[in-house]
């Protein structure tokens, strides 16, 4: 990743234009707020061009996603469940170890909170940075309608020591 890059927790809504360009284009965004993003557990990350100015501007977000306490369809009943969602990347800003970085932060969360099963429903073209991070492919390749396939990714993350970090 670039030295000139900055990766940190963000409002929700830091995330929420980017996540509409990249993961629905065309629709509202309002179609891309999550379900559970409003937890207090729950933890946004973004990445832009560094140095950090007083308040993050949405308009140069190069990348974001999203971690909430969720359990997986598999287990319904597992308490120490974890959903990423919204990892997106903005296309000229691809190849440069933004979304790594991302989710890097994310599994920290997720790790820094007790730790648990983190899962998410991948896109397949996606699908070779989750490996990179430790997820393994849960099922077949399916088809969301007008958003396209994806292949169910999962992990565990070891919990860290001492209080959470956010």
């Amino acid at each position: 990743m670039d030295d000139d890059i900055t990766v940190a927790f963000v409002p929700a809504q830091t995330t929420w234009s980017l996540r509409q360009q990249v993961l629905r284009p065309g629709r509202l965004i309002s179609d891309c707020l999550y379900r559970g993003e409003d937890d207090p557990r729950a933890a946004h990350a973004a990445a832009w061009p560094a140095p950090p100015a007083p308040a993050v501007d949405r308009a140069v977000v190069l990348a974001v996603g999203v971690v909430l306490p969720e359990a997986p369809p598999w287990e319904a009943n597992r308490l120490d469940g974890w959903r990423l969602r919204g990892m997106a990347t903005r296309e000229t800003a691809r190849g440069r170890g933004l979304g790594t970085a991302v989710l890097d932060l994310l599994i920290a969360h997720v790790s820094s909170h007790g730790g648990g099963l983190l899962w998410c429903n991948a896109r397949t073209p996606a699908l070779h940075l989750y490996q990179r991070a430790g997820f393994v492919p849960r099922g077949e390749v399916f088809e969301i309608p007008e958003i396209g396939p994806h292949r169910i990714m999962w992990r565990t993350v070891p919990a860290t020591p001492g209080p959470p970090f956010l």
